[in-house]
């Protein structure tokens, strides 16, 4: 069957354009992951610890409040917001969740984007932790064994000199990849700047 070169150059043009459609948010995404340092956006840089570069997390088994078994490829697809804290809730742990559901409304109608999650490095959550979840109806709250989460806090240890404890909020991206990391004094006007042009530029998620 013989093809004119028309037909040819048509057909080329068809597939370049379905290879740019697939790739060009990777693409964008990468651009984002590795100038964030370098964003000047109305005179404003990215506000959390860059993790340089992108860690992609491993699954681990965990469980969740209602005992079902949950790992972080569950929620792939969307962003997450990662916060490491105990089985109970003391004040600092009321704020600095109070403070990653705001950043989450902020984000409007983004916020469907947003999975918030509780990791408790000391088990079961407990009635302080129970109470507070009672105002927090889309907050994965998970815990599991002292050696998976061993595993989980491993993956999102960093050089940032102090440790994973000292991180108030992690932010990972539909993909399953670590970026950014926030310490227990940041800005959450900031914070929420950041998810904004994350969420803008980002179409996965």
């Amino acid at each position: 069957m013989n093809v004119s070169k028309a037909q040819r150059n048509k057909g080329r043009r068809e597939f370049l354009l379905l290879v740019a459609v697939f790739f060009l948010p990777i693409i964008i995404v990468l651009v984002l992951y590795f100038n964030m340092d370098k964003w000047d956006i109305g005179g404003e840089r990215n506000h959390g610890d860059l993790i340089q570069p992108p860690r992609q997390l491993k699954d681990v088994t965990l469980t969740e409040q209602d005992g079902s078994s949950f790992q972080f490829s569950d929620v792939r697809d969307k962003w997450l917001m990662i916060h490491f804290g105990g089985a109970s809730c003391n004040s600092a742990c009321v704020e600095e969740l109070y403070l990653m559901r705001q950043i989450r409304l902020a984000q409007g109608g983004n916020r469907q984007r947003l999975v918030r999650i509780h990791v408790s490095t000391e088990g079961a959550p407990q009635a302080s932790l129970q109470d507070v979840m009672a105002d927090h109806q889309d907050l994965k709250v998970v815990y599991g064994s002292d050696g998976n989460l061993q595993e989980v806090i491993e993956q999102f240890d960093h050089d940032t000199g102090a440790g994973p404890f000292v991180q108030s909020m992690y932010l990972v991206d539909p993909r399953g990849y670590l970026i950014m990391s926030y310490p227990e004094d940041y800005e959450p006007k900031g914070a929420i700047r950041d998810l904004e042009r994350l969420l803008k530029f980002a179409r996965s998620g």
